[in-house]
């Protein structure tokens, strides 16, 4: 690992740190209620799971589907091994993601709300075979202690490089039953509440999940009991609105933005 990396890697450590000392443990998580956990993720792809633990800063548990994704085995995934393959650009804007989040969680929110939301960018991670690999990043708390801090966080990272996102740093933080803020400027912290329903209608959600599972405008159509000339409408619409060129792009910038 190159000493510009090691400073990153070592000055990112700090920063959570800082927010999550070492404290009272709280042994074992159900297995149950992580399953639970990734089903409220949407993972429009091969993607794998692990547990960090924020008071220790080591990895506690990460998913066998990390080889196909990274070709990384799972005993090789530790905190410094995953970082040390993030792109350097990717790499050097982590920690002003992070201390966005961390600004987020613990000074905006009440504490009681830290739970209920999820951080989703972007990042592109360096496979064994020495390609890039754009991933989904989505974590989320799953335990905290006696005093609030994040002590367990669970991420599900997805690989979307065939979707050819574009990588802009910016940082969402999402929740299904409060406001959610979508594509923060980690350069510039400001959060914005936006919601779902001000942007896009109910059925044009409905088809932009479906458009995201694969399936054709007639299979949509045929999915939803109304005519392909209908569907085809709702997607000039839906581009229009989005402002998107086509719809892998729509598809993409649906997932940055936690739209879907």
């Amino acid at each position: 690992m190159d000493e510009e990396k090691k400073k990153a890697i070592d000055k990112l450590k700090m920063l959570w740190r800082e927010k999550t000392p070492l404290t009272n443990m709280v042994e074992g998580y159900p297995e149950e209620a992580i399953l639970h956990q990734i089903a409220s993720f949407f993972a429009p792809g091969s993607y794998y799971y692990y547990i960090f633990n924020f008071s220790t800063l080591q990895i506690e548990y990460v998913h066998p589907n990390v080889e196909s994704v990274l070709g990384l085995k799972p005993i090789e995934f530790t905190v410094e091994k995953i970082l040390s393959l993030y792109h350097p650009e990717d790499l050097e804007m982590m920690h002003k993601k992070e201390k966005l989040a961390i600004d987020f969680l613990f000074n905006y929110l009440p504490p009681g709300d830290i739970i209920k939301y999820k951080c989703v960018y972007l990042n592109r991670i360096r496979k064994t075979d020495n390609t890039y690999t754009t991933i989904l990043h989505q974590a989320k708390a799953i335990s905290l202690d006696e005093n609030g801090r994040i002590q367990k966080v669970l991420g599900v990272h997805t690989d979307i490089t065939y979707l050819s996102p574009t990588i802009d740093h910016k940082i969402s933080f999402i929740a299904e039953t409060k406001p959610s803020f979508y594509s923060l400027d980690p350069n510039v912290p400001k959060f914005e509440k936006i919601t779902n329903s001000n942007f896009f209608t109910t059925r044009e959600l409905e088809i932009i999940q479906l458009l995201s599972e694969g399936k054709s405008t007639k299979e949509i159509a045929d999915f939803l009991s109304v005519s392909i000339h209908t569907i085809s409408t709702h997607k000039k619409n839906i581009l229009k609105k989005s402002k998107a060129a086509n719809t892998t792009q729509l598809i993409a910038d649906c997932i940055r933005n936690g739209i879907i």
